[in-house]
């Protein structure tokens, strides 16, 4: 049979992912025909000696560099011929009726401008949820925050998993690097820690440090535990009984811009209790596990290249509106998602493409009073963050961080480097939309 649907995976050194993810897509119940294409982009690992070993069915296009999540998937996108393309990230594995149900609404009749639906992404654990509450403080004049704690790490059992502990509503940024690394929590908040499948009792250990000496109370649903804070770090276990509730936890479900220029995960971090089960337009796909009408996608040229990793996707949202298509949010179309399996959250990589691809994005698409406002303030914020380092520095007798300003100059130089590009580009979308970039701003979602 012909197929309707070429599903895409970009595999960058993820030996250890596809597996999953292929045999997940191997128990597709469909009547929709598809193929799967795999692009690898200069993995070192044995990723493209295992798919032609185990798949032999799946198309393989090799790159001879890395060419990020943009420029991988583009590899692909620019040969399809089939009615819908479907990307999949190789650290995801899908229900057995995710395509089906995918595919289902471009298929509607009255659809014909639907040009991408997106899936309903849940992080692949479950999650026990911890309250946090502790004495809180003000670090000073120079520093609006209200603090709680040092948090270093969390461990479950022997495994250290604090890079996958569920906590921005609790934490700041991290700081500090190696075995110093910290995030400063808040006086109270949640935090989501991932569980292993196996039933029992769970012993979960936390290493913090405070101001001073006090307490700090972690409590589950059924349970608490008053657990001492000193001044300095130092490592508390307690024990999670048996047959505690736990919890699926949103990745995405859809994605939306603030006002404040930044994209983000609609639902971010949600516990699931059906919240987003009705299907819905939204501003923006996913690129974790999405279907595109082929025509839209070509239409737009596909992903911009010069972005690399993150804000791609955003962006041919952005494009795709402006041109008169619209997306929609399909909550019967579920995967579970390794969360930053490929690139690690925070780290130089993941800052950098998302600091400058949101300027990059802003000066393509963005209305032009939003977008000099939005560029003009990274400056000002880096001499701030610069400023803050000095005076902490001072008052600590010690050497200021100067790693977080190095990475913003980093960023600015590449930025303006692209600049005169990203000028030409919006003057070419600015000919071609068809939806005013003040109409496509009412979807903005004022920041919290």
């Amino acid at each position: 049979m012909t197929p309707r649907a070429t599903v895409v995976i970009v595999n960058w050194n993820g030996e250890r992912l596809l597996r999953p993810c292929l045999d997940a897509l191997a128990r597709q119940q469909t009547g929709a025909p598809f193929d799967v294409w795999v692009v690898d982009n200069a993995s070192a690992d044995g990723s493209v000696a295992l798919l032609e070993r185990e798949y032999p069915d799946v198309r393989i296009l090799r790159n001879s560099e890395n060419l990020g999540f943009a420029g991988g998937n583009n590899t692909a996108l620019r040969q399809i011929t089939t009615p819908y393309a479907v990307l999949l990230n190789n650290d995801a594995t899908p229900e057995p009726d995710w395509l089906e149900k995918l595919l289902a609404p471009l298929e509607e009749p009255g659809n014909e401008r639907l040009a991408a639906v997106t899936s309903k992404v849940v992080f692949q654990p479950r999650f026990l949820r911890l309250r946090l509450q502790t004495t809180g403080f003000s670090p000073g004049p120079h520093d609006p925050r209200d603090l709680g704690l040092q948090l270093f790490r969390i461990r479950v059992g022997d495994e250290d998993v604090t890079e996958r502990v569920l906590m921005e509503r609790l934490t700041w940024g991290p700081e500090g690097s190696g075995e110093g690394r910290f995030r400063w929590a808040r006086p109270e908040g949640e935090l989501l820690v991932p569980l292993p499948d196996a039933a029992g009792p769970v012993r979960i250990s936390v290493r913090w440090a405070g101001e001073r000496e006090k307490t700090a109370t972690l409590s589950w649903d059924g349970g608490a535990a008053t657990l001492p804070v000193t001044a300095v770090p130092a490592e508390h276990t307690v024990e999670v009984p048996a047959g505690v509730p736990v919890v699926d936890v949103v990745n995405n479900v859809g994605s939306i811009v603030l006002t404040a220029g930044y994209g983000a995960d609609r639902g971010y971090q949600d516990v699931d209790t059906g919240q987003y089960d009705e299907p819905t337009e939204v501003f923006a796909l996913c690129g974790c596990a999405v279907a595109f009408r082929t025509e839209a996608g070509r239409q737009a040229d596909w992903f911009d290249d010069d972005f690399f990793l993150y804000y791609e996707d955003t962006d041919l949202s952005w494009r795709l509106r402006a041109a008169g298509w619209s997306i929609r949010y399909e909550p019967k179309a579920v995967v579970r998602h390794i969360h930053s399996a490929s690139s690690v959250e925070w780290s130089p990589t993941f800052v950098f493409h998302t600091d400058r691809n949101r300027l990059l994005m802003l000066v393509k698409d963005a209305s032009l009073r939003f977008a000099v406002r939005e560029v003009l303030r990274y400056p000002l914020t880096t001499g701030s963050i610069a400023l803050r380092s000095v005076r902490q520095s001072l008052k600590a007798r010690s050497r200021p961080a100067v790693r977080p300003t190095l990475m913003r100059l980093k960023v600015l130089a590449s930025f303006l480097r692209l600049l005169p590009v990203m000028i030409l580009k919006r003057r070419a979308l600015a000919r071609q939309s068809v939806v005013s970039r003040r109409r496509l701003e009412e979807w903005l979602v004022a920041t919290r």
